[in-house]
């Protein structure tokens, strides 16, 4: 078979012919495993869900399905999972089966999540084997969906007590395989959750609320397992304002930059080299025959010629050193603004607590203040 034939092969079956594709399906699967666990751990598994007796007037939505069916379609993904995943394995490897899981629905709910979480230790055997990047991709898929489970306020002290800390460390291990600038942006939005939470638990009255932000944790979860996958690239949700704040912010830093290494360079290098031009020049225009008026054009010449090549010498290194810098300079800023827009959902809690604390108070006041009179019209 063609290599052309094998390669349209794997692309029509949805199988990953690279690690980076790899990594990515492993964090869907990681996040997969987690919403099933918790789906049989919450859900009614033995009814029929909310549909109709009689034939539905509309086709079935998601939220209409059974509980056992749900969880059949959780366990689907991971079945589609592994089988991308599986062509990156050594010949003869079994792929782990989720057979078990499925035939233990019946069979309670403790038989069925100790069934999950044994499917769930052999899927982290077995990508940790086939990849270490792959494994760790799993881990951080499962992590993070647990990290923006739904829940009350209380929860979130818990989940955000130094879990986010590993997972920051497992988003720069897979930065070189996850879609650009995707981990730099949901690294640096979960720290600022992380400070969120941590300054909501102690009451600080310039923070939402931990209720506000729980309500909006899974919707900013939604986003990082978009951005992570490569569903949804950060960079396409910049505006005009965005992109004037980061050209303003680079053109700043890169006039300090040039301000710094001009003092850098000026006295080492610049001076001795136009101390010794202007003695060229000088000695060249004492020595030339003629008028005054040629003796000034041939010092003019020889210092346009000299500067001319100082400049030559050193642009070239310079704008090379200047690229190289600039660029991280400018990945910065873009991974700054792109935060800003990931990170809606908690903009949308911080709102939605200052409305709360600025809302009017409902009781009646004291009962020494006469209370506000209408005013009487004829």
């Amino acid at each position: 078979m063609s290599t052309a034939t094998r390669d349209r092969r794997d692309e029509d079956h949805g199988t990953p012919r690279d690690e980076r594709t790899a990594v990515v399906t492993a964090l869907r699967l990681g996040w997969s495993m987690a919403d099933a666990y918790h789906h049989a751990q919450t859900a009614d598994l033995t009814g029929d869900g909310h549909r109709p007796a009689p034939a539905p007037p509309k086709l079935s939505n998601l939220t209409e399905l059974a509980g056992r069916h749900r969880l059949g379609m959780y366990l689907d993904g991971v079945d589609v999972a592994l089988a991308q995943i599986a062509p990156l394995t050594t010949a003869g490897r079994t792929v782990p089966s989720t057979a078990a899981a499925r035939g233990a629905t019946e069979a309670g709910r403790e038989t069925l999540l100790r069934a999950l979480d044994d499917l769930n230790i052999d899927v982290l055997r077995w990508t940790m084997a086939t990849n270490h990047r792959v494994g760790v991709a799993y881990r951080l898929g499962r992590s993070l969906a647990d990290t923006v489970r739904r829940g009350d306020a209380g929860q979130l002290a818990a989940r955000f007590g130094g879990r986010h800390l590993q997972i920051s460390r497992w988003l720069d291990e897979l930065a070189s395989v996850l879609p650009p600038y995707s981990a730099a942006v949901v690294r640096r939005s979960l720290a600022a959750w992380a400070t969120a939470v941590g300054r909501a638990t102690v009451g600080d009255p310039g923070e939402a609320g931990l209720a506000e932000l729980a309500r909006e944790l899974r919707n900013q979860g939604d986003l990082w397992q978009d951005v992570l996958t490569g569903g949804l690239h950060p960079r396409d949700l910049l505006d005009e304002e965005n992109w004037a704040v980061i050209a303003r912010n680079v053109v700043i830093r890169d006039r300090k930059l040039v301000a710094q290494a001009a003092r850098g360079i000026f006295w080492p290098v610049l001076a001795p080299l136009l101390v010794v031009l202007l003695a060229v020049v000088g000695v060249s225009a004492a020595a030339a025959a003629g008028s005054p008026t040629t003796r000034a054009a041939v010092a003019l010449v020889g210092l346009g010629a000299g500067l001319t090549a100082i400049w030559r010498s050193i642009s070239t290194p310079t704008l090379s050193v200047a690229a190289e810098v600039n660029r991280p300079l400018l990945d910065s800023e873009l991974v700054v603004q792109m935060t800003a827009r990931i990170d809606r959902p908690l903009a949308a809690a911080r709102r939605a607590g200052r409305a709360g604390r600025q809302r009017r108070p409902t009781d009646d006041g004291s009962k020494y203040v006469a209370h506000d009179s209408r005013i009487d019209l004829p």
